[in-house]
């Protein structure tokens, strides 16, 4: 894993939420025992070729926002995410296949693209960096450059500046085979996405719950 360089910034503003302060030249933590162990759980996850995830999701964009619930399942290079009753929205679907993702809306019209995030930015309006934040949901940095981290002791990201995103782990359960998040905030300039994650589904059918 490279060596943090201290970067800029990440800001954040008053929204709907009480927002913590996250500087993006932090580089607390990150001595060679904590990124040893960092290695050792991400060398263990990345084996799960299928997983998943239940829970409760929110954006705020500083002027309006939306909650809703989420059931997120991963298969190899194939990623799908239902919401119900998500940003005023009803129930829709994102597929994500290689090279190809598609939104079907609650009236059943679908849109599709080769990226997922130009597919959501243009649909929703919002930036929300679904291909980072498939590898962040799960404790882990996102393949390309880190800004900035924080681990503890164990190895577990506590912050993370990339892509310009501030990402905060508040919580991880005590799973018995790796800590998985089970609060995560992850922000840029006015944007906001929370994550409250009820329960993961590992590859080998074990089930964590909160």
């Amino acid at each position: 894993m490279k060596q943090p360089a201290p970067g800029t910034s990440c800001l954040l503003i008053a929204s709907l939420f009480l927002l913590t302060a996250c500087s993006g030249v932090s580089v607390k933590g990150v001595g060679v025992a904590n990124q040893q162990a960092y290695q050792q759980r991400a060398d263990i996850i990345n084996t799960w070729s299928e997983w998943g995830l239940t829970g409760k999701i929110s954006l705020d964009d500083g002027e309006e926002g939306g909650s809703g619930k989420l059931r997120w399942s991963v298969q190899d290079a194939n990623s799908d995410l239902n919401f119900h009753s998500a940003f005023g929205r009803g129930a829709w679907h994102l597929q994500i296949r290689p090279g190809h993702a598609v939104l079907t809306e609650a009236n059943g019209s679908q849109q599709s693209a080769s990226s997922v995030n130009g597919l959501i930015r243009e649909r929703m309006g919002w930036p929300i960096p679904v291909e980072a934040l498939q590898w962040w949901v799960r404790g882990l940095a996102a393949p390309g450059p880190v800004e900035s981290q924080e681990m503890n002791s164990s190895g577990l990201l506590m912050k993370l500046t990339q892509f310009g995103w501030c990402v905060e782990f508040s919580r991880y359960d005590n799973g018995d085979i790796v800590p998985m998040p089970q609060r995560l905030d992850a922000t840029m300039k006015d944007y906001r996405v929370k994550l409250a994650i009820s329960q993961w589904q590992m590859s080998d059918n074990h089930v964590i719950q909160e």
